[in-house]
């Protein structure tokens, strides 16, 4: 069956004979200088390349990259050691990255690979200019660094099953990020006896903030985490919760703000992503508790609810945000559900978010972060452990 490769070397290959390749293969231990000294590399090819600046999502998975940024994952690795246990690679990992977010596909291999594991990677046949830097940087890398370079590739083809079947069976471990939809179609395809899977299905993010304790920056730190990729990211704030007296005045200043920052970066929504945003809102505005309703030209909507009963976290992405007003964080808590994910936070001390996280109770919210920080990727994602969830553990004497 041959595919398409774009990495370690852009051309076509039968795919089982790559797939028995890449499983024959010796892994490096865990964190291996080669495997650090790859990634960095890697940072540096993307830092040096002058397409990387029209893209900025670039710039945190350049830094996520850096040797200093591996180094201390390998050290919070060995921190975790157990006497008696060796922690090893699981040999070959299989990733299906969402086509939502495109540096996303870099940053799961990125992770297996420093714990040593081989490594392929399935691409949409439809690919970005970010995605093509991301592939020649790539390419670069491996043809300096082939000890490492020949234990990855990454590979595209349709929607086609009989790949992924083939890489699925080959597989120790299957990562797939995407759509419940596309958990549920990957998940149909056998996984060999021994192997596991790691599944990032369809997620929802919020934000909230203290409107007693207003901090500077804020529009340009949700301008980062919400249009980097066109608020279709996972992490993505898509509900803006104000909190305390005057939380309604701080709002609607914030997205003034917003406004202004939209205009200072230059940031365009494409006409049809325009058009599906407006057939969406005016939907909500005829079915959903709304309290007020402002649309701030094409890249800026804001519908504000009543109450969050009954919210259903539908959303078309493209600049819309809800927004409500609360009078504490602890009223939130009781409608948090488990397909929420990130929540970013500002001017809320530590008391009381832990007070917060008591009453969600694990029905929902995997991380906790500051504005401007959704989108920052590490070894804690959707409550996994990456580094144990992509090793294995033996047990010696």
């Amino acid at each position: 069956m041959l595919v398409e490769t774009l990495v370690p070397a852009r051309g076509e290959a039968e795919l089982e004979e790559l797939a028995d390749r890449l499983a024959a293969r010796p892994s490096a231990p865990p964190f291996a200088p080669e495997l650090i000294d790859f990634c960095h590399a890697l940072s540096r090819a993307l830092f040096a390349d002058p397409r990387a600046r029209r893209h900025p999502e670039l710039v945190p998975l350049a830094a996520f990259l850096r040797r200093a940024s591996a180094t201390a994952l390998a050290r919070e690795f060995a921190a975790g050691a157990v006497d008696g246990v060796v922690q090893v690679p699981r040999g070959l990992a299989f990733h299906v990255p969402p086509s939502s977010v495109d540096t996303m596909f870099v940053y799961s291999l990125a992770v297996s690979l420093l714990v040593g594991n081989r490594n392929v990677v399935r691409l949409s046949q439809r690919r970005s200019e970010t995605t093509e830097v991301l592939v020649d940087a790539l390419n670069a890398v491996a043809a300096e660094h082939p000890q490492v370079g020949d234990s990855l590739a990454v590979v595209s083809y349709g929607h086609e099953l009989e790949p992924s079947a083939v890489l699925s069976r080959a597989a120790d471990v299957r990562v797939i990020w995407g759509g419940d939809a596309t958990i549920e179609t990957i998940r149909s395809l056998p996984l060999a006896p021994h192997a596991t899977e790691l599944l990032f299905g369809d997620r929802f993010s919020l934000a909230a903030l203290d409107a007693a304790t207003p901090e500077d920056d804020l529009a340009r730190r949700l301008f980062n985490d919400a249009y980097w990729f066109d608020q279709m990211g996972c992490s993505s704030p898509r509900l803006v919760v104000g909190v305390g007296a005057g939380a309604r005045e701080r709002l609607a200043a914030l997205f003034d703000e917003l406004r202004a920052e939209i205009d200072r970066r230059g940031y365009a929504l494409e006409l049809g992503a325009a058009l599906a945003k407006r057939a969406y809102a005016y939907g909500a505005l005829a079915d959903r508790p709304v309290r007020d309703y402002r649309e701030l030209g094409n890249e800026l909507t804001v519908i504000e609810l009543e109450t969050l009963d009954g919210f259903d976290r539908t959303h078309p992405g493209a600049g819309l945000f809800y927004a409500i007003a609360l009078d504490a964080l602890d009223e939130l808590a009781g409608h948090v559900v488990r397909k929420d994910q990130t929540m970013t936070v500002s001017g809320f001390d530590d008391d009381t978010l832990a007070r917060f996280v008591r009453a969600v109770n694990g029905r929902g919210i995997d991380r906790i972060v500051p504005f401007g920080e959704a989108l920052a990727f590490g070894r804690f994602w959707d409550g996994y452990d990456l580094l144990a969830e992509l090793t294995r553990r033996v047990h010696r004497p």
